[in-house]
């Protein structure tokens, strides 16, 4: 199963760094001034990592479990936490090839998420980091959300917590620790590639605020204010950074409809 690039991906990861890019340019188009400008590059800094990425991650493999099209890999990294959108299982690259990943497989960094749906209860007794069994647990606070996390003796927890459309998704090192929780309370086993299922959800509130505080700009630029300029500026700086917000959370959903559908 080798690796090929899809230039359908990479065409559409490129058009979106483009319109990242428009967004980036606009506050200093409406109001320039030097802060527009330096939130600009700031912006622009961002597109640029995107631009990298997209030509990093713009390859594809068939499946080695169900032959299914196997989007956002790599020939540069491991892609170990990558998942197949057709039969969910975890694959990962060796040698330029597509592989399933090992159920025992154990990350370098928190790479198989759950998305949980309240509290998950008593965690499975295995460590969250190398998979064997667990001998303590470590109380864990991250996005507004409180869990005693198992690991054994000769392991810190490797672990990460955040929302993920409108969900927590609890992210480890350990596939079989992941596996475990999910198939025991039927919670979803999501991969964190770069285009992972879990991202997927438009932040329609990003694109209001975005708008709104443009908006803002506008009718402070022709009040008699002093620094006028520089407050418009910010401003539309601030809108500027939400509505990219935007655009990345739509590019996701875009992206898994033109590209991968």
């Amino acid at each position: 199963m080798t690796l090929r690039r899809s230039t359908r991906s990479l065409t559409y990861d490129l058009a979106w760094a483009s319109a990242r890019l428009g967004v980036a340019f606009l506050p200093a188009i409406l109001f320039p001034s030097w802060i527009t400008w330096t939130l600009t590059v700031l912006l622009v800094l961002g597109v640029v990592f995107l631009i990298v990425a997209a030509f990093m991650y713009s390859y594809v493999a068939a499946c080695p479990g169900c032959g299914g099209l196997v989007q956002g890999l790599s020939l540069k990294m491991d892609c170990v936490g990558h998942q197949c959108d057709h039969c969910k299982r975890f694959v990962e690259v060796e040698g330029g090839r597509i592989v399933l990943t090992p159920p025992d497989r154990v990350s370098d960094v928190p790479s198989f998420g759950v998305l949980l749906r309240g509290s998950p209860g008593e965690l499975p007794a295995i460590c969250c980091t190398c998979g064997a069994p667990s001998t303590r647990m470590r109380a864990l606070v991250m996005a507004g959300v409180s869990l005693d996390i198992p690991c054994c003796d000769d392991h810190e927890p490797s672990v990460r917590l955040r929302k993920a459309a409108g969900r927590v998704l609890l992210e480890v090192a350990s596939l079989r620790f992941a596996q475990a929780l999910g198939e025991r309370d039927g919670f979803d086993v999501v991969g964190s590639g770069p285009y992972s299922d879990a991202l997927a959800r438009i932040p329609w509130i990003s694109a209001l605020a975005g708008i709104a505080l443009t908006g803002l700009a506008f009718v402070i630029v022709r009040q008699e204010l002093p620094s006028k300029q520089l407050l418009a500026g910010a401003l539309a700086g601030a809108g500027a950074f939400v509505l990219m917000h935007f655009v990345v959370g739509a590019g996701f959903l875009v992206r898994r409809r033109l590209v991968r559908g």
